[in-house]
């Protein structure tokens, strides 16, 4: 397929599944596509998302980002500089400009068409909306004590290069939150190749092990490593399941809008900087 091609398979969940073969390295582990999109074609492709998980209601996600926000709560002292990349409208931001001493913000994301939202959240405080996900050279060295990265590690064309140059906007004692995929949990094992995440927005996925030795390679030492709980709608859950098991059907009953949560492949990784990179 051409590139116009799979432009219609990029947004969106409840499509026919269409991403590129994955193998595994031999030498790590992990899981990686070795035929992707190029640099210029991800901006477009990216420039033209809706908002992240727009299909889920907002009370759901708004409940799993507290729950990420939670657990670095328990690692950092939540004050000094705060990077985040990929932060959409700003659901897990709000929790640190609520809770947190933050002095000052600095939010790369490519999606302009959420910066209106994004700015309200940081409204009032010293806070910076930069629209590019690859560059930081916005962000002075050793300025942040904490730098965020939900579902955005799994979308990087080179991971390692990305984070060696956020780890040097860092403080040494600073904290790096990671959500990602997590590809030996047991409903990948399950679902097999109609798992969500393999996607054609997926260059590589990872599991425990793969990113410990990813982290490691880039100056990190990993502290804490944990499953995640998001909530979601029954309803939606169902209509994944039977999209899974390949029952392609349009709509689902509502379930009174029953919200639960549930551990369903997602990790959260928290690392800090160590000490000399070894090249």
């Amino acid at each position: 397929m051409g590139f116009d091609a799979l432009v219609p398979h990029w947004n969106g969940f409840f499509k026919d599944k269409a991403f590129f073969s994955y193998a595994r390295c031999g030498g790590c582990g992990l899981l990686y596509a070795p035929t992707f999109f190029n640099g210029s074609q991800l901006e477009n492709l990216y420039g033209q998302m809706p908002p992240n998980m727009a299909v889920v209601p907002l009370e759901a996600l708004r409940r799993t980002q507290r729950g990420y926000f939670q657990t670095l709560k328990k690692w950092s002292l939540l004050e000094g500089g705060f990077i985040e990349v990929g932060p959409d409208i700003g659901l897990f931001t709000e929790n640190c400009v609520r809770d947190g001493q933050f002095g000052e913000y600095w939010l790369f994301e490519p999606n302009r068409d959420v910066a209106p939202t994004l700015g309200k959240v940081v409204d009032g405080q010293r806070a910076h909306i930069i629209h590019d996900m690859f560059g930081f050279s916005s962000v002075p060295d050793q300025a942040a004590s904490v730098a965020v990265m939900i579902h955005v590690l799994d979308h990087l064309l080179d991971p390692i290069a990305t984070l060696r140059d956020l780890r040097k906007k860092l403080r040494p004692e600073a904290r790096l939150l990671l959500v990602t995929h997590d590809e030996s949990s047991l409903l990948r094992h399950i679902v097999s190749w109609r798992w969500p995440a393999f996607c054609l927005q997926h260059p590589q996925i990872y599991n425990p092990s793969t990113m410990r030795a990813l982290l490691g390679a880039a100056g990190f030492q990993v502290l804490h490593q944990e499953k995640t709980t998001n909530f979601f709608e029954i309803g939606f859950l169902v209509k994944h399941l039977l999209w899974a098991l390949g029952i392609k059907i349009k709509s689902v009953p509502s379930f009174w809008h029953i919200t639960v949560g549930l551990k369903l492949g997602n990790m959260l990784t928290i690392a800090t900087p160590k000490g000399e990179i070894t090249p």
